[in-house]
C-alpha cells in the first residue's frame, strides 16, 4: 500500500529536505551543533540520516520515505505486543486494525513522510511494551530496567516535544517497581536512575569536550522552549481556551487520523453507556487498573503537548495512535461481553479508507497522490542545475531563506547550522544568537556557493524586500566581499565564491 510513496523522490514535507541535509552534513563533520543546528527535531533523526548514508545510500526522498515506513512498522509491532501482554489474542489483532489500516491508506504527507515524531514513538512504544509486560507478568529484570532507562533517556534526543511523555513512563516505571518489588524499591529505582542519568551524562560530556555544551542548552533547550511563543499564531490563546475547542481542532486539523478517531470515540462513548452506571464499572477496571490509571495520565499528557506547541501539524497528532490504540483494546474487550458486535466499530476505519477509494474510482479520480515517473522527472530543479554548474557534490553550500532541497539535490553539505534561516532571519528575541552564529558559520566553511532563496513563495518569509540578505548588514557586507553574482532563476539569486 505504501509502495507509491517508498519510490516517490520528491519531498512530502519540507522537513525532510531539513533532516536530509543534516544527515549528509553530519558525515563530513559528524559535530551537531557546530555542523547542523536540527532545532525542534533531535539529533537522532539526523544522526540515522548519516548512518545510512555511510552505509553507502544516497541521501534522497527515498531513503527518507522508507526509513519512515521502517520506523512505523517497529512502532506498531512494539504496540501491538503491548496490546498481547494486557488483552487475549483475538483482542489485539481487532485493535490493532484501526493503526494498520489508516497508515496503509492515508494519502496526507504528514502521515507518511520521514516526520521527526517517528524515531520518539518507537522508543515510547517500546517503553509502553515494557510496562505491560511488567503489569502482565508482575516482575521486573535488571536487564528491562536498563534497556527502559536508555530508551526514555534517548527519547529527548529524539524529539524534544516528546520529553513529558518520558516523564510520565519513567514516573510510571517507579510506581510500578514499588508495587512489586517494595522490599528492594531503592535498588531497582537505582538501576533505572542511573540507566537514564549514564545516557545523559555520556551526552553532556561529549557536547562539553567539544565546546558545544552552551550552543546544545541555547539552541535545543532554551530555543525550543520559546518557539511556540514566537514562531505560531502570534494571538495569545490560553491553555484552557484550546483545551475546550480541542476535539475541533483535531477535527479541522486532523485530516485522514479522523477516520481512525472516529471507531475510537464511538468504542469510548458505547462503552461509557453500557458500563459507567453499573455498579460492575469497578470490577471491571480493577485488574491492572494502574495501568489504565497509568495510560490515561499519559493521554492527558499527549493533550497538553500537543496544546503546549500551540501549531498543531497534523503529525504531532501521531502521538494519540499509543494509548488510544490499548483504550480500542479495553473497549472493545468490556463491550465483546456485553455483545460481540461491538467489535465490527474497530473495522469501521478499513471501510471508511474503502469507500474514499470506491469514490475516487468512481470519479476517475487517482487513488494514489504520489506519481512515480512525475518524481523522477522533477528529481533536480533548474536551481540545482545552476549551482552544481559553479560547484560539484562535497562543496559547503548555504541557502538563505527555506530551500532546503537544494542540499538534497546537489548532495552539497550545508554550511550553515541553520539550513532554513527562520531563526537568523525573523524577529525574536533570541535572532541576534542566530544570526550572529550564521555569519560565524559562513566564515568559517567559506560555501563554494551562496543562494539567496528569499522569494514571494518561501514559507513564512515570502516578502524579499524584508528578508533578502540585503537587508541584514553583516550578510550583505559578507556576500559583496566574497562573491560574485552569477545569475538569478525564478527569483532566487545565485552567488559564487571568488
Amino acid at each position: 500500500m505504501r509502495l507509491p510513496a517508498l519510490l516517490f523522490n520528491l519531498p512530502l514535507n519540507p522537513d525532510e529536505s531539513q533532516m536530509l541535509a543534516q544527515g549528509l552534513t553530519l558525515t563530513v563533520d559528524p559535530l551537531v551543533y557546530r555542523s547542523v543546528d536540527p532545532t525542534t527535531s533531535g539529533p537522532i533523526n539526523s544522526y540515522l540520516l548519516s548512518l545510512v548514508h555511510l552505509l553507502g545510500f544516497r541521501l534522497d526522498f527515498r531513503v527518507t520515505h522508507i526509513l519512515s515506513w521502517l520506523i512505523t512498522l517497529t512502532s506498531i509491532y512494539f504496540l501491538y505486543k503491548a496490546l498481547k501482554y494486557i488483552f487475549p489474542k483475538y483482542v489485539s489483532q481487532i485493535a490493532i486494525i484501526p493503526t494498520i489500516a489508516f497508515f496503509n491508506f492515508t494519502q496526507n504527507p504528514d502521515y507518511i513522510n520521514y516526520y521527526s515524531e517517528g524515531f520518539a514513538n518507537i522508543l515510547l512504544s517500546y517503553g509502553i511494551c515494557l510496562i505491560a509486560r511488567w503489569t502482565h507478568y508482575k516482575k521486573v529484570t535488571h536487564a528491562e530496567l536498563v534497556g527502559f532507562g536508555v530508551a526514555l533517556a534517548l527519547i529527548v534526543l529524539c524529539k524534544m516535544q516528546a520529553l513529558p511523555l518520558a516523564f510520565v513512563l519513567g514516573i510510571w516505571a517507579l510506581g510500578l517497581l514499588y508495587l512489586f518489588k517494595k522490599n528492594n524499591w531503592i535498588t531497582y529505582a537505582a538501576v533505572l536512575s542511573i540507566s537514564v542519568v549514564g545516557v545523559w551524562g555520556s551526552w553532556l560530556l561529549y557536547m562539553y569536550l567539544n565546546g558545544l555544551l552552551n550552543d546544545f542548552f541555547l539552541y535545543y533547550i532554551t530555543a525550543n522552549a520559546q518557539l511556540k511563543m514566537h514562531f505560531s499564531d502570534k494571538s495569545y490563546r490560553s491553555a484552557w481556551y484550546l483545551f475546550i475547542r480541542f476535539p475541533k481542532i483535531i477535527f479541522k486539523r486532523g485530516l485522514d487520523l479522523n477516520y481512525w478517531f472516529f471507531p475510537f470515540v464511538a468504542l469510548g462513548l458505547a462503552y461509557i453507556i453500557t458500563h459507567f452506571s453499573k455498579t460492575t464499572l469497578q470490577k471491571v477496571i480493577q485488574k491492572n487498573s494502574y495501568f489504565w490509571v497509568g495510560l490515561t495520565v499519559y493521554f492527558a499528557m499527549v493533550v497538553a503537548v500537543i496544546i503546549r506547541t500551540g501549531s498543531f501539524f497534523p503529525h504531532h497528532f501521531l502521538y494519540f495512535l499509543l494509548p488510544c490504540s490499548l483504550f480500542t483494546g479495553f473497549f472493545i474487550h468490556q463491550l465483546n461481553s456485553f455483545s460481540p458486535n461491538w467489535r465490527w466499530i474497530s473495522f469501521s476505519t478499513q471501510l471508511a479508507f474503502l469507500l474514499i477509494g470506491l469514490f475516487h474510482i468512481v470519479s476517475n479520480e487517482d487513488i494514489n497522490m504520489y506519481k512515480t515517473a512525475q518524481s523522477r522527472q522533477k528529481e533536480m530543479s533548474n536551481i540545482s542545475k545552476a549551482i552544481l554548474t559553479y560547484a560539484q557534490p562535497g562543496d559547503y553550500l548555504a541557502v538563505w531563506g527555506w530551500s532546503c532541497e537544494y542540499y538534497v539535490e546537489t548532495q552539497m553539505p550545508q554550511g550553515v547550522n541553520e539550513n532554513h534561516s527562520v531563526r537568523a532571519a525573523m524577529k525574536h528575541p533570541l535572532q541576534k544568537a542566530y544570526y550572529d552564529r550564521y555569519i560565524r558559520d559562513l566564515q568559517r566553511t567559506h560555501p563554494k556557493v551562496f543562494v539567496d532563496a528569499m522569494t514571494p513563495r518561501t514559507r513564512w518569509m515570502r516578502d524579499p524586500k524584508i528578508y533578502g540578505h540585503q537587508n541584514y548588514p553583516e550578510l550583505a557586507k559578507f556576500v559583496a566581499e566574497n562573491y560574485t553574482f552569477k545569475e538569478e532563476i525564478d527569483s532566487v539569486k545565485i552567488y559564487v565564491a571568488r
